[in-house]
């Protein structure tokens, strides 16, 4: 389970990131993938590759790079949300679309494409096939949030019915449902509100708020996704303004407000699902941000410091140890 977000600072710049919620680790770390890598397409078996420099929270199985989320040179961002149950892929390649595996989408979306308008153009050129990147991996469920450093914003899906594109103006995006019940569902909510309700009378009885943040009552507070996308699409319509000093601290406390913690959720398995990262991307700098379950420490990796011009991906080791500052 995960939950994404894109909020824009008061400078015009545009921040984009994630909770990634799972009950495993997957290897991870922050990678720099430069212009010029090549990676094998499972579904054709022919060598790859794009125009732009990627960096992104991911892993490298078999030397093929697996994007979680990430961006590139170019501001574009995109992550991956797990969509069990609702997810489908075609069972073949299709004849006349360009192939890709739904793990390989991230780096389909980033190494080929500046903006959003791109991608919703280019997207009816591809389909999505179940091949799995080797028999120890099984092709993820997942549907994706696309922005540019404009803020524009996409939601994608492939579902046994249709491949569909959604125009996200909320800016957020969690799990299953569809995107479009979500939207829906937030009608639901509409009563909420951020203020301090007024003192009124009922029947005769003088009736007063017990304390800050009465508007808020019913709210959900559980961890289910449709609970999760209410609370990051209402925090996010009440985010104050922000400049770019202060919007990655901003964003990851929002982040926060929708964060698993280990104990609060169990999968159909009996394992803990938790918070393992939270990243923020500032996409007009190029600069990843992001802290772990074990490490609330901000950590930043600046693409724009490494080599984008190589062959070779380059992995930042993901820590996980506490850093804690002893003032005396």
């Amino acid at each position: 389970m995960c939950t994404a977000l894109s909020i824009k600072s008061n400078n015009g710049n545009n921040f984009f990131g994630r909770n990634m919620d799972l009950e495993y680790n997957f290897n991870q770390s922050v990678i720099v993938i430069p212009r010029n890598y090549r990676y094998e397409n499972k579904v054709t078996e022919s060598m790859t590759g794009g125009k732009y420099a990627i960096i992104g929270m991911g892993s490298v199985i078999d030397n093929h790079a697996a994007m979680a989320d990430g961006m590139n040179e170019k501001g574009l961002a995109c992550a991956g949300l797990n969509f069990a149950g609702y997810a489908y892929y075609e069972k073949e390649p299709v004849e006349g679309k360009v192939n890709i595996a739904p793990y390989d989408f991230i780096l389909w979306v980033l190494f080929n494409h500046e903006t959003v308008d791109e991608v919703k153009e280019a997207i009816n050129n591809i389909e999505l096939v179940d091949v799995p990147l080797n028999e120890n991996y099984p092709v993820p469920t997942l549907h994706w949030m696309i922005v540019d450093k404009t803020g524009k914003s996409i939601v994608v899906e492939k579902t046994k019915n249709k491949f569909a594109i959604y125009d996200n103006t909320v800016g957020v995006l969690a799990n299953n449902p569809t995107f479009d019940w979500h939207l829906t569902n937030l009608n639901e909510y509409i009563g909420l509100t951020e203020k301090h309700p007024r003192e009124t009378r009922w029947c005769n009885q003088e009736l007063k708020p017990l304390g800050v943040g009465a508007g808020t009552r019913g709210i959900p507070g559980d961890f289910a996704s449709v609970s999760r996308f209410i609370r990051i699409a209402f925090i996010k319509s009440r985010m104050p303004e922000v400049d770019d000093e202060s919007a990655t601290s901003q964003f990851l406390h929002m982040l926060d407000y929708v964060a698993m913690v280990k104990g609060g959720a169990m999968t159909a398995e009996g394992k803990e699902d938790f918070t393992l990262y939270s990243s923020c991307m500032n996409q007009e700098k190029g600069i990843y941000y992001y802290k772990t379950y074990n490490n609330n420490r901000i950590n930043a990796i600046d693409m724009n410091k490494e080599d984008l011009n190589g062959r070779e991906v380059k992995l930042f080791p993901y820590l996980t140890n506490q850093d804690i500052n002893y003032q005396n």
